[in-house]
């Protein structure tokens, strides 16, 4: 499966997701539990994009143009669902982007101990992930560390499956405390399909459609803000 097909997967299921907002009468188990699947491919689809990339601060500051681009679509959307500002996904993907470059820098500075690293960059997750939930990132602390685990366990599949698996049952959690047997057990495992799926990823690009995701989050959801007027 090469990331091409992924993309594709990702971006159907994302429109899954969203449309029910726009058009009621779509709600039920396909756009409710399917769209659950979207946004870990794209957390994984992002790091294996920072990682390949052959310019880093391009992809950085590409992602930056475009999550500026998408913030006023998003905040339209996001008037269907509820009355709160929040920041767009590439928003979270760039908070986790940074938690990675802390990393790798710390990685690369043979001065600094082994053991003041790892506190450090302990310290420095913890402290983004804090701040993207407080400015409300996309997915919160969730998007940001789901992002996280794909790229440390990136060459460890099935353990990436394991951590990752464990993060969503204690974000699950997390919206459920303290009534725990609240949990929606469909949700939880639609959401948990995606790192299944990320098992058949042979590595490979596939078809280039490097601009396809960054235009198409903004556009289709000013599409679907536009339909729930017409509806």
């Amino acid at each position: 499966m090469t990331g091409f097909i992924l993309k594709t997967i990702a971006l159907i299921t994302m429109v899954l997701d969203h449309i029910k907002y726009a058009i009621p009468i779509t709600n039920g188990f396909i756009t409710q539990y399917f769209g659950r699947i979207s946004f870990p491919l794209f957390a994984f689809l992002i790091t294996e994009g920072y990682i390949h990339t052959s310019n880093r601060k391009k992809y950085i500051k590409r992602l930056f143009i475009f999550a500026l681009i998408s913030q006023i679509p998003f905040m339209l959307f996001r008037t269907l669902i509820i009355q709160k500002l929040m920041l767009n996904i590439l928003f979270t993907f760039l908070f986790a982007i940074l938690g990675i470059q802390i990393l790798e820098y710390l990685n690369k500075n043979e001065k600094i101990n082994k053991f003041f690293t790892y506190i450090i960059s302990v310290v420095s997750f913890f402290t983004i992930a804090i701040l993207g939930e407080f400015l409300h990132v996309d997915y919160g602390w969730f998007g940001i560390l789901a992002v996280w685990i794909f790229y440390i366990f990136k060459n460890k599949k099935f353990i990436t499956l394991l951590i990752y698996s464990a993060l969503v049952f204690i974000y699950y959690c997390s919206l459920c405390f303290p009534t725990m047997n609240n949990i929606n057990l469909i949700s939880l495992f639609f959401t948990i399909l995606p790192g299944i799926i990320i098992l058949f990823y042979n590595g490979k690009e596939g078809k280039k459609v490097k601009y396809v995701f960054y235009a198409f989050y903004p556009i289709h959801m000013l599409i679907l803000y536009g339909i729930s007027f017409i509806l």
